[in-house]
């Protein structure tokens, strides 16, 4: 089709089990034995989309289970391409509009931004959620296609299955597990546990996401496209170094908060959330075809029926309004970290209006408990 290698794309979506930790016992350092402490499986969807050589990453789109959760901003603020579903998997529907609404005008900004005709490859894996027989998803002037892989080869050669996946929840992990070790102190695991809300874990995501380097993305195609024409490939040494030093901070992170250590196996199969249901089935499921009884019943608002509604992470926390006045007033020493934190959450809630103000604040917390966490390990 004589494309370029920025014209070509892939996209894949993963389960995310936002709250879920190591599978070995936490503990705390103030505790003498581990809790009978529950594994949470709250999981979500999010799909990572780029071209091969990484210069149009798409938002991600991310999956969740209520339409409008609570002290959600407008969707148009958050930094990820919101949907929902009952069981936050893809479907065809979701999956349709993600390509008409999102895919097809990003590709033609970026087009006419880097001076290329408005054409475009996207490749996909042949499961149900992208594909069910009918008619191909193709633009309305026919230059944006898509393709489909073969089945049963995702894990051999899908861009995105090869490492950019896992690069997301890696970064994402250490965030989480940042969270969890640098702040809240005071209070139990539990409580630090539940005050994860949905619009944290969406932020690390999509941070996660944006700090994935062109390298990453490029090589991840190799075993699909061994040569491209016309083109040479990145090196992938500095790619692995990368990923070797990501993978030492967060066993670290998670050591600091764990009583054990845990192996490089536990946090291997923590990585990709190899996760099972109390029945032993996979929970780690991202799409589904509904029977005509399920959708009737989701279309209604039934409680029966095998879909059933989860509960949403928001419910868990309202804890992104703050009242500085009064934690300021009270007489309280705090440390210069969390002074630092509560202060840039107090400005974040007081920006909510401006979009690319939150960005940039939220970017410097992401710093301010960066450097913390240096500071500790120096």
């Amino acid at each position: 089709m004589g494309l370029k290698k920025s014209q070509v794309y892939n996209a894949d979506e993963s389960a995310i089990f936002v709250k879920l930790l190591a599978s070995r016992s936490v503990v705390l350092s103030n505790e003498h034995q581990p809790a009978g402490r529950k594994l949470n499986k709250m999981r979500y969807t999010f799909m990572p989309c780029s071209n091969v050589d990484g210069s149009n990453k798409l938002k991600l789109m991310f999956i969740g289970t209520a339409a409008k959760p609570r002290s959600f901003p407008d969707k148009d603020k958050l930094p990820v391409s919101y949907y929902s579903s009952k069981k936050a998997w893809m479907t065809r529907d979701l999956f349709k509009s993600w390509f008409y609404n999102e895919f097809v005008p990003a590709v033609r900004e970026f087009s006419n931004k880097s001076n290329l005709e408005p054409k475009a490859l996207l490749l996909l894996e042949n499961c149900t959620a992208h594909y069910d027989g009918g008619d191909d998803l193709v633009s309305d002037d026919g230059l944006i296609k898509v393709i489909y892989l073969p089945p049963n080869v995702t894990s051999e050669c899908q861009p995105m299955d090869q490492s950019v996946i896992n690069a997301v929840k890696m970064r994402y992990k250490r965030k989480l597990m940042l969270r969890l070790v640098l702040e809240d102190e005071d209070l139990k695991f539990e409580d630090r546990l539940k005050k994860v809300s949905l619009l944290h874990s969406i932020d690390w995501l999509a941070t996660a996401w944006n700090e994935i380097g062109s390298s990453t993305i490029e090589n991840s195609w190799k075993k699909l496209i061994p040569q491209f024409p016309d083109c040479e490939w990145i090196s992938a040494n500095t790619d692995e170094t990368d990923s070797e030093k990501d993978m030492r901070a967060l066993v670290a992170a998670v050591n600091a908060l764990a009583g054990t250590v845990t192996s490089d196996e536990e946090v291997n199969l923590w990585l990709t959330d190899r996760v099972y249901d109390e029945n032993r089935n996979p929970a780690w499921l991202t799409s589904v075809v509904y029977t005509d009884d399920e959708i009737l019943d989701s279309v209604l608002g039934e409680s029966g029926g095998n879909i059933s509604p989860i509960r949403d992470i928001a419910d868990d926390s309202n804890d992104t309004q703050m009242d500085m006045s009064s934690t300021l007033g009270q007489n309280h020493l705090y440390s210069d970290f969390n002074h630092a934190i509560k202060s840039v959450d107090f400005l974040i809630s007081f920006m909510q209006h401006d979009a690319a103000e939150i960005v940039r604040l939220k970017s410097l917390r992401a710093k301010i408990v960066e450097d913390e966490w240096q500071k500790q390990n120096l």
